[in-house]
């Protein structure tokens, strides 16, 4: 989570032929301009594909989340956003009521191409999947149409999207955030890594640094025989 005196909004994205990469570094960049706050705090942003987010920044979310991708294929997920599509599917198949994503607001900028029956679903299932957990959409659900002339050309789409998106996201960031929101993002942060190792478990990591400072007192020749021995066998 940021700190008091700062603030930060990530850009995730899913891309297969760079549109969406595009679209998202464009976000990003602008972002701290755009967007302004009540007080002293600093709006910084960061750029990464979905499943790194998953993965790296182990689901750590912030409070506003602005989302672009693709669908590719047959309606499938694109490059960088594979297991956050298996992530909101398996959420879309469970039956619960536990809104996880409680406290979490996003925007979302979908692409695809109305050539292909299965235009937009990927776009589709991550806006049913957020939504069903309980974040909530702000602003108008972007659909850039590759197969789109003139003013529906997709460029221009995501162009209008863009430039009209900012106003919407204000107000999220106007107002510092505040206990019960930091306590809504730590259980979506919780819940959805925990989605993630049900579902990877090959995610699951020892911590080294935990193990070399319980053996660090034994003596650095004797550290590093046990080390190997763990980590190799």
């Amino acid at each position: 989570m940021a700190s008091s005196s700062s603030e930060e909004v990530l850009v995730l994205y899913g891309s297969q032929t760079g549109n969406s990469e595009a679209a998202a570094e464009q976000l990003s960049s602008v972002l701290p301009s755009k967007l302004s706050t009540s007080d002293s705090r600093t709006l910084t942003s960061r750029c990464m594909h979905l499943d790194d987010f998953l993965e790296l920044e182990q689901a750590k979310w912030t409070r506003l989340v602005i989302i672009v991708c693709s669908s590719y294929g047959v309606g499938q997920a694109p490059i960088g956003a594979r297991k956050f599509r298996e992530v909101c599917d398996t959420i879309l198949e469970r039956t619960n009521d536990d809104k996880m994503l409680t406290g979490v607001n996003y925007a979302l900028l979908g692409l695809g191409d109305s050539h292909y029956t299965t235009f937009f679903r990927n776009p589709t299932t991550f806006e049913n999947a957020l939504s069903t957990a309980g974040a909530t959409r702000i602003g108008e659900l972007g659909k850039a149409d590759a197969s789109g002339t003139g003013d529906m050309e997709q460029s221009k789409v995501i162009d209008r999207w863009i430039d009209s998106i900012w106003k919407e996201l204000q107000p999220v960031i106007d107002k510092p955030m505040t206990e019960e929101e930091g306590l809504k993002l730590k259980k979506a942060h919780e819940q959805t890594w925990k989605l993630c190792l049900e579902l990877y478990k090959e995610w699951k990591q020892t911590n080294y640094f935990a193990l070399i400072g319980l053996f660090l007192p034994l003596g650095g020749v004797l550290l590093a025989i046990l080390v190997h021995f763990y980590l190799h066998g």
